[in-house]
């Protein structure tokens, strides 16, 4: 087969021809895309009967005016499970992923277009060939044994055979090509916006006055708990007209209340046989797979076949798989093993020798004090003597190898197991599987003995894994009763009633919101949601059995709360509506008291005696900070203060804490100025912004287009 790899080989010009000629399958591509799709459409138009130029029913939302159709998404989720084949994801995260893609396309990638930002073949060539790759390609093309980028490994992606390929091409695009551009496209619309960024010297003197500016005072307070709650009557008449004349305090979102049960289905026992019957019956087929990385692929094994080869000790396998894989033939495949709630079973796909070699040891840890070295010297005749066993002697490691023994795994010179000390390592790799030492770290000392190695093997595996998870049968019985629950519930208006006879628990939940679709238990209740914020669902309504996708779990859900949009009605913000009316009430009742004592008091002193009070002194405030010393946090009065001229008094200032009146002591002398530079300020200014410029630019275009999210309605 003819790869990508032979052409570039020859020059830079090559690899741009070939760059090109990629592209230039894209309106072939589409055509046939297109005409797919329209098929489809059609179809589906004869099938239903829905319009294809007015209907909604498929409309998932909508994005700059411009509707969003169903299709749209799920082809956009479909191309993701293909790019990460092999791999474990999750279906509502590919959702999310596929939707930001499409606002990316619809709002971000729209205005680039707009402006002319373009990543020509040239640049694209640059970015995958060039002297420098950009980071990305770095990145996803490192190779993990030497830890460099890996251009053959790039090359072997790109293949010459997926110009002719639709999958492979669609692959390329998805992977590599789109957001190599979508980064460098929106690296250069950011540098725009951060281009015209710019600050003046009258803006770096206001910047700095607001920490220089700084005014004292002296205030006299009386606060809020010195007056009684008992004091003061009020009745639904007086909060409801509180609730209405402060309204924007007390706006809501859209939410609902539930009572709901939840029926998780569990694996049972024979559950458990069957899914060892089915991995067992596959290890015959997976020895004799010619292709692993193609067998496990269409198994759909919970372990990806990466292809990597690995050392002793670079494994997060179950206990004893990796000692097996390192000790049996090419092609070998391993007993079943269960870990985890899964069975697995685990081939060598390959062997090949490595020029670093490993060891193997355990160790006694003493830590630093007093006679730690003749304590560890100690340790060691002990153990050598048979007096205790190295894994007693182990047993209290603080850096927690205690636990199994003080091992510590495999070791190389440079790179994994970096939580053994250096000196240690040294150590272990010059001595003999057997050997005991003592040697010292700066963790302690230690009592060393090699257990294994040298290891000079690299092994490339490949992984069948298989979840136990339930099975038909016990899924149907627990559907079964929760549409026992649903039937009853129907009929009966004592939701708890029902479900309690049934043998099950009611549980509730609140305030459930489409931006916040969780209840307690049950992390993504999309399909909850859905349902809640139906038209057609009132209060007192019984849901469908809910099979919520990937949770192994059913939920039948009673509408108990329904709450629109807009302000808070009393019933739902009761207790803090009549917490703010009295204090509201306590507020005015301060203020008359403070007026009243003002006709006679002039100075602070004379106020803070006529009201048995004190007076606070306030030695500075700036406009960065709403903290008043003596007071806490009070924007009012640190307002208020800056606002005073020197001398000056203020009426009566309703806080957060209490009443107070402000006399103002003048501006504060810091004696000599602080150095200013406006044009260091400006620069300085400049750069903090530019660090979010970019971030607040797309919010900004996202927020443009009034973006409606409808997925709610279909997932």
């Amino acid at each position: 087969m003819r790869t990508i790899f032979t052409k570039m080989a020859k020059n830079k010009n090559d690899e741009t021809g070939v760059i090109l000629k990629i592209q230039k399958q894209t309106g072939c591509l589409l055509f046939v895309i297109g005409a797919a799709m329209l098929a489809f459409v059609l179809t589906d138009f004869f099938k239903s009967g829905t319009s294809a130029f007015g209907g909604s029913k498929n409309v998932v939302g909508e994005i700059a005016g411009e509707r969003v159709q169903y299709e749209e998404l799920t082809k956009g989720v479909e191309e993701l499970k293909v790019m990460y084949q092999g791999s474990d994801f999750d279906e509502a995260s590919l959702r999310d992923q596929a939707w930001n893609q499409i606002i990316q396309e619809r709002v971000i990638k729209r205005e680039h277009d707009l402006l002319g930002i373009k990543m020509g073949s040239a640049e694209l060539v640059d970015a995958l060939f060039g002297e420098t790759p950009d980071p990305m390609v770095i990145r996803n093309f490192t190779n993990p044994d030497t830890k460099q980028f890996d251009p053959n490994m790039l090359r072997q992606f790109i293949e010459i055979d997926m110009l002719e390929d639709e999958q492979k091409y669609k692959n390329y695009l998805n992977f590599l090509e789109k957001p190599l551009q979508e980064f460098r496209e929106g690296a250069k619309y950011e540098n725009m916006i951060r281009a015209g960024i710019y600050f003046t010297k009258i803006d770096a003197e206001y910047e700095f006055n607001l920490e220089e500016f700084k005014m004292s005072a002296k205030t006299v307070g009386l606060p809020y708990v010195s007056v009684s709650d008992s004091s003061f009557t009020y009745d639904d008449g007086d909060l409801e007209k509180y609730l209405n004349q402060n309204s924007d305090e007390y706006k809501q979102l859209a939410t609902r209340d539930i009572d709901f049960v939840v029926l998780n289905v569990f694996a049972t026992a024979a559950d458990t046989a069957n899914a060892r019957a089915r991995v067992e019956k596959e290890k015959e087929t997976f020895k004799n797979a010619k292709i692993d990385s193609s067998f496990v692929s269409k198994k759909r094994t919970q372990r990806p076949f990466t292809g990597v080869y690995v050392r002793r000790g670079m494994t997060d396998l179950p206990s004893g798989v990796e000692d097996f894989l390192f000790t049996a033939d090419s092609g070998a495949v391993s007993d079943l093993v269960y870990q985890n709630g899964s069975f697995g079973l685990y081939k060598v796909s390959d062997v090949k020798e490595d020029s670093v070699s490993v060891m193997r040891a355990r160790h006694v840890l003493v830590p630093t004090g007093e006679d730690d070295e003749s304590t560890a010297r100690q340790t060691l005749a002990y153990i050598r003597s048979g007096k205790i066993t190295f894994e007693e002697a182990a047993k209290d490691n603080f850096d927690q190898t205690g636990a199994n023994g003080g091992d510590l795994g495999w070791v190389q010179k440079d790179g994994f197991n970096m939580q053994v000390p250096q000196e240690v390592k040294d150590a272990i790799l010059s001595s003999s599987v057997g050997s005991y030492s003592v040697i010292k770290s700066s963790k302690g000392w230690h009592v060393l003995n090699v257990t294994d190695g040298p290891s000079k093997k690299l092994v490339k595996f490949a992984a069948l894994e298989r979840r136990v998870t339930p099975g038909t049968e016990t899924d149907r019985e627990v559907e079964r009763l929760a549409g026992e629950i649903q039937f009853q519930a129907q009929d009966n208006e004592d939701f708890l009633t029902v479900v309690e006879t049934l043998g099950q628990n009611v549980r509730e939940a609140t305030k459930i919101s489409l931006s916040n679709p969780s209840i307690p238990g049950v992390p993504d209740a999309t399909d909850v949601a859905r349902w809640l914020f139906n038209d057609k669902t009132r209060v007192g309504d019984i849901s469908d059995v809910m099979n919520l996708q990937g949770q192994d779990r059913y939920i039948v859900a009673k509408c108990t709360g329904v709450r629109e949009e807009g302000t808070s009605s009393l019933e739902d913000v009761r207790d803090q509506v009549a917490l703010d009316y009295i204090r509201e009430q306590k507020a005015q009742k301060l203020a008359d008291q403070l007026n009243e004592a003002l006709k006679t008091a002039s100075t602070p002193d004379e106020l803070a005696k006529a009201l048995n009070s004190v007076v606070t002194l306030v030695p500075a405030v700036n406009m960065l900070s709403a903290q008043v010393t003596g007071i806490g946090a009070e924007p009012e009065v640190a307002g208020t203060i800056l606002g005073l001229k020197e001398g000056e008094r203020s009426n009566p200032i309703k806080g957060i804490g209490g009443v107070y009146v402000v006399w103002s002591e003048g501006q504060v002398q810091t004696g000599e100025p602080n150095e200013f530079s406006s044009e260091t300020l400006a620069n300085d200014l400049r750069q903090g912004i530019m660090q979010s410029a970019g971030d607040g630019v797309k919010n900004a275009l996202q927020e443009k287009a009034n973006i409606v999210d409808k997925r709610y309605n279909f997932f």
